[in-house]
């Protein structure tokens, strides 16, 4: 699904040579003339009648030689971050024969519905650092802030930040404890909080903040096998001081690990197996004014095996996540190669499998787990449409979507890189920005089996399909980051 790459700037020079009376004619679906809310979702299409060959490339300019989005294809369907304001937005085809058509739709901007990414950060593991990107919130390329990398401590293995962009949060491996920063709102710096870092009990693992941002859980696990979850709460001046009763035990929860956060604030959820190494999904109800946290009645609940299996089945998960509505959980099988739905009791926190779960991508994999994806980590497009999961062995990211009246995920492909075009492989993170508009992995790059170096993959999301389409100048090299199999992590703030 990741189109051949095409030099639009080769084929226009080309096209120029060329004596042509074709002209596409170019069909906007959306947004009509008149108010509209950002991000803006562009729906249209070309056809020209005059041309045996058709369509070459459409391209969507916010103002005259600003080009925002470029897509090799007849029809596109995408969203547009554009602050407040007043434009004369046009949509403009090439065709094969050297025509080109456009059409103007004029807008105004008048609400910002999600706020458009703004920063990229990317945990360094053997480094010891943060990387630190500029988001261009147009077309989604990255760019290193003029800080580019801060120390954080031995080992940092995820990342998160608050609702709002301000703090970031990091926990670290190597040397059992969380950083936490303030982040410069103008240039995407990082400055230290006072007393960071802070210590956690065990080796650190997976990193989530409260919606409210009072609150931080990490958790931890010992060399016994015994997992923690440690709970923070955040102070005025940003340090973060320990919530009586932390660390709080799986309490029969063991191998907690990813973590994920109802919209509202009220459980936390997180990955976990129990004795037999059957994969379940801990969840616990939040103190609203302390910030400690209890088992939900009838935790952990149990992923069900799919039919036929008989043996490595729902294994430990890899990650979970939260629906923006709140209403549905899923979480990654990467043995198994697929995901597992469950509704959210809005009263309890309680967990009921939805039908028909687990979903595989594809097709269920090999018990023993041979040629296998590996999925890993699983990111949700703030509409509820879309799941992407990112997979380890294979060179793609898988696409789900998800029904929005009973919150089943389907299987809808992948987006795979073929060996001609320099492509990514092993990609072990996936995060929608939070607008919907652009997706982000850590990974290395590749040709055609050759090993380049290590990057971060941005791009476009389809709105009509959740097809991924690379924004300019991806992947972005980073020697830095994937330097470990899959203890690396990246977030995009608003």
């Amino acid at each position: 699904m990741f189109p051949a790459k095409v030099s639009l700037v080769a084929f226009l020079m080309g096209a120029a040579l060329l004596a042509s009376a074709t002209t596409p004619v170019v069909t906007i679906q959306s947004p009509a003339n008149g108010s509209v809310g950002s991000p803006v979702s562009y729906v249209a299409s070309a056809a020209s009648p005059g041309c045996s060959t058709g369509i070459a490339a459409m391209r969507i300019y916010t103002a005259p030689g600003v080009g925002a989005y470029t897509i090799d294809s007849n029809t596109l369907n995408t969203n547009i971050n554009l602050p407040t304001g007043s434009y004369q937005t046009v949509v403009q085809a090439w065709d094969n024969c050297g025509g080109v058509g456009k059409t103007t739709v004029n807008i105004t901007v008048s609400k910002i519905n999600l706020a458009p990414p703004k920063f990229l950060y990317a945990t360094e593991f053997v480094a010891g650092r943060i990387a630190e990107y500029v988001v261009n919130p147009l077309t989604g390329s990255i760019s290193p802030t003029s800080q580019s990398s801060t120390w954080a401590h031995w080992g940092p293995v995820d990342i998160a930040s608050d609702p709002g962009g301000y703090r970031l949060y990091v926990a670290n491996q190597g040397s059992h404890d969380m950083n936490a920063y303030f982040i410069n709102r103008n240039d995407g710096s990082l400055a230290s909080v006072p007393g960071s870092p802070f210590a956690i009990a065990g080796v650190g693992e997976r990193i989530v903040v409260h919606p409210s941002g009072h609150f931080i859980y990490v958790t931890s696990y010992h060399s016994g096998g015994t997992y923690d979850v440690n709970a923070f709460h955040v102070q005025s001046n940003g340090s973060l001081q320990v919530v009586p009763g932390s660390p709080f035990s799986g309490e029969g929860s063991p191998g907690l690990a990813a973590l994920a956060m109802d919209p509202k604030g009220k459980y936390l959820f997180a990955s976990a197996s129990v004795p037999g190494n059957t994969g379940a999904v801990a969840a616990f109800i939040i103190d609203p004014i302390s910030g400690a946290i209890t088992p939900v009645a009838g935790s952990p609940f149990i992923i069900p095996n799919y039919p036929g299996c008989t043996e490595s089945c729902s294994t430990q998960t890899s990650d979970v996540a939260v629906g923006p509505t709140g209403k549905y959980l899923y979480a990654v099988l990467p043995v198994e190669d697929a995901i597992a739905g469950f509704s959210i009791d809005p009263s309890t926190g309680a967990l009921s499998s939805l039908p028909g779960s687990p979903y595989p991508e594809a097709r269920f994999c090999n018990p023993l787990g041979y040629g296998c994806n590996s999925a890993d980590t699983e990111s949700i497009d703030p509409s509820g449409k879309f799941i992407y999961v990112a997979n380890e062995e294979l060179e793609a990211l898988s696409i789900f979507t998800i029904n929005p009246a009973t919150g089943v995920p389907a299987y809808a492909g992948d987006d795979t890189v073929p060996c001609w075009q320099a492509g990514f492989t092993s990609s072990v993170t996936v995060n929608v920005d939070p607008s919907g508009t652009f997706l982000y992995s850590l990974g290395a790059t590749t040709e055609c089996g050759v090993a380049g170096t290590t990057a971060v993959l941005g791009l476009s999301i389809n709105q009509g399909t959740g097809d991924l389409i690379s924004v300019p100048g991806s992947p972005f090299a980073n020697p830095d980051v994937h330097t470990t199999r899959n203890e690396e992590k990246a977030v995009v703030t608003r």
